[in-house]
């Protein structure tokens, strides 16, 4: 693995600034399914719901690393049935209307079938039952308190059941006497209207040698509720019903329009329009109200292809000439780049005024002010969480046996550093050849403690420190990066080598053969992981791949499976030297991230990892040309993040598409 140059890499020097060659071909786009982070956080930006349905939804499927590749995108039938009952919920949540708890009494005495009234209440003398009815507002839980005492006979107490439709008795042991009578309370649900319930005595007694006679006795039953009702926001319902005229056909023409045109993120057809009024219609024609018939046609929108989907529509879908994106396209493919989400107001105010598309300089000031916008933390999470494995810390414990300082609040903090130090490239343009070289982190006390650092004083939120005194270094040395590519028992050399092929330098290994087998897991006193890897590579078929990929892994050797640094291995001296290919050598991990930081091809495979998590493959015959031109210019400009994401969505690839024969 040689250090190689752009020339060697295939990458063609652009003159001027910003974009490729017009006449590139932007190639084809696959129709993009929103995964299931893009699709919690459009409901999220819609609807204002805090609802996150698509965490019920099947898992994405990945390709080239990530999650929202459009051509993996699968969409299978449970997923259809999901969509339409989250569309119901999620509808039903916004236009929730606010209930108030209120608390109904009844008197026993004018509804028992049995006994007679007695010190203001009710005396079953033997078993009977009362039926109340209930009037619930909605479907909810609802608290029953009954004050009552029971004349208490046998082996048993006297027991009261409370019995609602379709729901299990609940049964209550009274033990309270005449002397001081109690108030039974129990939480049952009941559905929305009027409800039957019956209130019994169930355990008659009588003994007639003794004459002990076991009753009951009931005052009153108590129902309060709903004690479940939604905390409700009636300005998310205001802006779903933009008009307060339900029953006025323009009103509906109005609320259905606007929320399509925000939902579908392109304005609607008249002809859409009309299909979801008939939707009203239906429901009016069967004895609903306006407002439930709305509701079905705004749960109509959530499941057409058209929320589903990112569609893009060509005219001449077989026409390999490039067409630029339509405003609407645009705003759209900007949006659910940097923000995983749909776009927001302004976003579509340039829309609809066309400025997006005819002014570059528009386009541009809207990515900067997105870039700005708190939401471009989907970047963080999903690009990055990807990308640097962060996504998966949590996904496998370390042996607590061998690793027992490792805990939850040691974990979160590695994950909140590297979130944080990916973000000093994104918000405070630091160059990202600093990336795998930084001598700065962000830790509190507990990482500090386990690094090794002086205390920041700051027990819970990361401090910017310096790392000139310490044995590491930037990304690869991160606790977070160690843990994930270690096993639960010991390093992984391999797995850290791996990663370093796959996702800085794109040149994956090929998969093992059928039958090799893995080292054993756990430490051994045959030596350190090394020597037992360099006895693996004996083997002709694991030396092909092997010898590429593990000295990146041993050249992190120094931290352990928890990124804990160290000097010995099973108590034999840890040997970090190593070879990047063609014989540049390197003696530790500081030296060896030197030498990836010099490597244009590791910035090549930065771009080409962000080409790929705008839904794209990397491999399609015209993403070599993007790609290459995209690196060049990234260098140029001091390899800047900020100004290579700029770069991307002025891009001809990003700003037009083609069909396909």
């Amino acid at each position: 693995m040689r250090v190689l140059s752009l020339a060697a890499l295939g990458v063609a020097t652009i003159a001027g600034c910003g974009g490729s060659d017009s006449g590139a071909d932007p190639g084809r786009v696959t129709l993009h399914r929103l995964n299931n982070a893009e699709y919690n956080n459009t409901v999220r930006d819609l609807l204002g719901t805090t609802l996150q349905p698509a965490n019920d939804f099947p898992a994405d499927d990945r390709g080239y690393g990530f999650d929202n590749v459009a051509d993996v995108l699968r969409l299978s039938p449970l997923a259809v049935e999901l969509y339409e009952a989250a569309a119901e919920r999620l509808i039903a949540d916004t236009l929730a209307v606010t209930t108030q708890s209120t608390t109904s009494m009844f008197e026993v005495m004018s509804q028992a079938n049995t006994g007679n009234a007695s010190n203001g209440g009710w005396l079953y003398y033997s078993n009977g039952t009362a039926t109340i009815t209930v009037a619930a507002p909605i479907a909810g839980m609802y608290k029953f308190a009954v004050r009552a005492y029971g004349q208490q006979a046998g082996p048993d107490p006297a027991r009261l059941s409370i019995e609602v439709p379709n729901q299990p008795a609940v049964v209550i042991d009274v033990t309270a006497t005449m002397a001081s009578p109690a108030i039974y309370e129990r939480t049952i649900p009941l559905p929305a209207g009027a409800t039957s319930v019956q209130v019994s005595f169930v355990n008659d007694f009588y003994d007639e040698p003794t004459m002990a006679d076991r009753n009951l006795w009931v005052d009153y039953v108590s129902v309060t509720g709903p004690t479940d009702a939604p905390q409700l926001d009636g300005e998310r319902r205001k802006r779903l019903l933009v008009c307060d005229a339900l029953d006025d056909r323009d009103c509906q023409q109005t609320i259905l329009a606007s929320f399509a045109k925000r939902a579908w993120r392109r304005p609607p057809t008249g002809e859409e329009v009309d299909k979801l009024l008939e939707l009203v219609d239906l429901a009016k024609s069967q004895g609903d109200t306006s407002e439930a018939g709305l509701r079905l046609a705004l749960q109509r929108v959530l499941v057409s292809p058209h929320f589903v989907f990112r569609v893009e529509v060509d005219p001449d879908p077989t026409s390999l000439t490039p067409r630029p994106l339509t405003a609407w396209e645009l705003a759209t493919r900007l949006s659910y780049f940097l923000w995983s989400s749909m776009p927001d107001d302004e976003l579509f105010a340039a829309a609809e005024s066309g400025k997006l598309v005819e002014d570059p300089k528009e386009l541009l000031r809207q990515a900067e002010r997105m870039l700005d916008d708190p939401k471009a933390i989907a970047l963080t999470d999903n690009f990055a969480g990807q990308w640097l494995f962060t996504r998966a810390l949590g996904d496998q414990d370390p042996d607590y046996q061998l690793f027992p300082d490792y805990d939850e609040e040691l974990e979160a903090a590695m994950r909140a550093e590297t979130r944080r130090f990916f973000r000093a490239f994104l918000e405070e343009d630091v160059p990202m050849d600093q990336f795998l070289v930084a001598d700065f982190t962000y830790v509190n006390d507990r990482l500090a403690e386990f690094y090794g650092l002086p205390l920041p004083g700051s027990p819970t939120d990361l401090v910017k420190v310096s790392l000139a005194d310490s044995p590491r270094r930037g990304f690869l040395m991160q606790g977070s990066f160690l843990r994930v590519t270690s096993n639960p028992k010991r390093t992984s050399p391999v797995k850290r080598g791996k990663w370093v092929l796959d996702n800085l330098l794109c040149t994956p290994p090929r998969p093992p053969p059928p039958g090799v087998e893995n080292l054993p897991d756990g430490t051994m006193a045959a030596g350190t992981i090394r020597e037992r890897l360099e006895a693996h590579r004996t083997n002709p078929i694991c030396a092909s791949c092997h010898r590429t990929m593990d000295p990146l892994g041993f050249g992190l050797d120094n931290f352990d499976a928890i990124g804990h640094h160290r000097t010995q291995d099973s108590g034999f001296p840890i040997d970090a030297t190593g070879e990047l290919g063609e014989g540049t050598a390197f003696d530790g991990p500081i030296e060896m991230t030197q030498q990836l930081a010099a490597n244009p091809g590791v910035y090549r495979c930065m771009v080409e990892k962000l080409y790929t998590y705008t839904g794209r493959s990397p491999f399609r015959i015209e993403a070599t040309e993007h790609i290459d031109s995209l690196t060049e210019r990234f260098i140029a400009g001091g390899y800047r993040l900020r100004g290579l994401l700029l770069d991307v969505v002025t891009d001809p690839f990003f700003v037009s598409r083609r069909g396909e024969p």
